[in-house]
């Protein structure tokens, strides 16, 4: 197979009308009708690069107007509702359907919400196109039976994005025609069921990564990502020991490795493309071609998950690895995760550094334009060009910048365009939810996984022996900002005891050079009126409410069959 690019321009768009043959009755000069379309090879390859496409791009930041343009489907709605960040932006008003998300006062018109119950269906569709026109009997080449079982792992992990948020909606298995109206699902066993049969009957027509450097292995669906993802719905359907027997065949083809401790910085960054650590990601270039900003690649995700530019003076000097723009800085470190990975790793731990910056950091060890004029530290500690100028500081942060998923100047293009990958699953992952489904079967083999991540991140604890808390406090902080500590704590039943005040707390972080003329920079948190949220909207977590999202209201307008899933249980 080629190795597939996915510059973000429309691919085969007509794929996308999948339920519309019946319309096109007349045969026009120049245009492929859809039953002749889907014959050879080269269609199904084409079909297949359109499955990619969509799902590239729906994941990615392009909801659309519904979402207010800026959104990450494939994250946004599952760390807003965990304690991985602070929903900051530039005030209390800002980004307020991911403070409705934080909170948990959302209800079923929320456009994040709303938006990425939708971009998950439009994959399940693009997937849909594939498999409806080259599967079965129509699978006669082994190209087309491995584009069918490419599409099914996608088709897969968009059902297990919507198993982990809405609990129990509607499998979608084939194009729908316009008049269907599909139901929930019996229960969230039920879809899961779903995925794992669809991991399963793929795997025998899927390829298999050649090895630990073979990148074009980690920008395709292989058998290892459809193990991931098999292992990873067993996991959530309590089958820990079908888990284990998927997880075990990713660690035990020899073909993924974590990257060594000083490379942990480069995990989704532009330098980390396709390495050895890369189950799967989706291989996104720039195509200046392309036609309209919202079909390149994650347009606003260095603006939404930047450092709030408005109120610091960043770090500007030659080589520094900002690249810039002015970001709005929506996600922020929670306190909780910064007080975590500073007691269970220490200040100078390999992956603190990768994860986060300290505000001294920041200050001192990154280049300024002013340090011309600053040789010392003693100078840069009374420098006015540098720091956060504001007196009223960053809003929703706790003196700690998120590093891991930052923009940087190696991930743009010369004209400033993203060129990084969306990973969607690593190795570390794979190891930690193997390690829990051991820790869940009495099985000690999975301390070995367990201690490789801990030893990689040169963390001070690293376990002695294999616990379920064990591996819980290790995923929380190896897989921050990866969209799964929310439905990890559902699973676990713990997002009541962890998420009780989500969203209430949310300080500012001030530099007393500026806010109380001090003669030195001094950061600190301002915390009167941190608790203004709970003041207006009293709700936190409730289990019986919050553990999975509504189904969008104009779903349940127009579709008598679809429910929410606290009517089922």
């Amino acid at each position: 197979m080629k190795k597939i690019f996915i510059a973000l321009t429309v691919v085969c768009s007509a794929l996308v009308l999948g339920g519309c043959e019946k319309m096109l009755d007349i045969e026009k000069k120049g245009v492929i009708s859809m039953e002749n379309f889907y014959k050879t090879d080269a269609d199904a390859e084409s079909a297949l690069v359109n499955a990619y496409y969509q799902a590239a791009r729906w994941l990615s930041n392009t909801m659309g107007t519904e979402a207010g343009w800026n959104e990450c489907p494939l994250l946004n709605p599952f760390e807003y509702a965990s304690d991985d960040i602070f929903c900051a932006g530039e005030n209390k008003a800002d980004g307020v359907s991911g403070n409705q998300i934080a909170a948990f006062w959302y209800d079923d018109t929320n456009s994040v919400i709303t938006g990425s119950y939708h971009c998950y269906y439009i994959i399940i569709n693009a997937a849909n196109q594939v498999i409806d026109h080259f599967d079965g009997e129509l699978a006669d080449t082994p190209v087309k039976k491995r584009c069918v079982a490419e599409a099914k792992v996608l088709r897969a992990y968009a059902h297990l994005l919507l198993a982990q948020g809405w609990y129990n909606p509607p499998i979608v298995d084939h194009v729908l025609a316009g008049d269907e109206l599909p139901g929930n699902c019996q229960d969230q066993n039920e879809i899961l069921d779903f995925i794992i049969n669809d991991c399963r009957a793929a795997l025998p027509d899927l390829t298999e990564r050649t090895s630990k450097s073979d990148k074009d292995g980690a920008v395709k669906v292989t058998k290892g990502f459809a193990n991931a993802i098999m292992g990873k719905a067993m996991l959530f359907k309590g089958d820990y020991d079908g888990a284990k027997t998927a997880l075990k065949a990713v660690i035990d083809s020899g073909k993924y490795d974590l990257v060594p401790s000083d490379k942990m910085s480069t995990l989704y960054h532009y330098s980390g493309r396709g390495n050895e650590e890369s189950v799967f990601e989706f291989n996104l270039k720039y195509d200046s071609t392309v036609d309209g900003y919202y079909q390149r690649a994650q347009p606003n995700f260095k603006l939404l998950w930047g450092w709030r530019s408005s109120r610091v003076r960043l770090p500007d000097g030659e080589g520094s690895e900002l690249p810039g723009e002015g970001p709005w800085g929506w996600c922020n470190p929670s306190k909780k995760f910064v007080d975590t990975i500073l007691e269970n790793d220490g200040y100078d731990s390999a992956r603190r550094k990768a994860w986060i910056k300290s505000y001294d950091e920041v200050l001192y060890e990154m280049p300024y334009t002013s340090d011309k004029d600053c040789p010392t530290l003693g100078d840069k500690k009374k420098d006015g060009y540098r720091g956060i100028y504001d007196p009223a500081g960053l809003y929703g942060h706790p003196g700690y910048f998120m590093w891991k998923r930052l923009y940087r100047s190696e991930d743009r293009t010369p004209t400033a365009e993203i060129q990084w990958n969306l990973v969607i699953m690593r190795y570390a992952e794979v190891l930690l939810m193997y390690a829990e489904a051991c820790a869940k079967t009495n099985d000690s083999a999975g301390l070995a996984a367990l201690n490789k991540v801990q030893q990689r991140a040169q963390a001070k604890h690293v376990s002695s022996t294999l616990t379920l808390d064990e591996v819980k406090k290790e995923k929380y902080i190896e897989c921050w900002l990866e969209g799964s500590r929310f439905p990890d704590l559902v699973r676990w039943g713990d997002a009541e005891k962890e998420l009780k005040d989500n969203g209430m707390y949310l300080p500012n972080f001030c530099d007393a050079f500026f806010s109380k003329s001090e003669p030195e920079h001094r950061g600190y948190l301002e915390e009167s009126d941190a608790d203004w949220c709970k003041k207006l909207h009293p709700a936190g977590f409730q289990k019986d409410k919050h553990s999975y999202f509504p189904i969008p209201f104009d779903d349940k307008k127009v579709n008598p069959n679809v429910h929410d899933w606290y009517t089922t249980k």
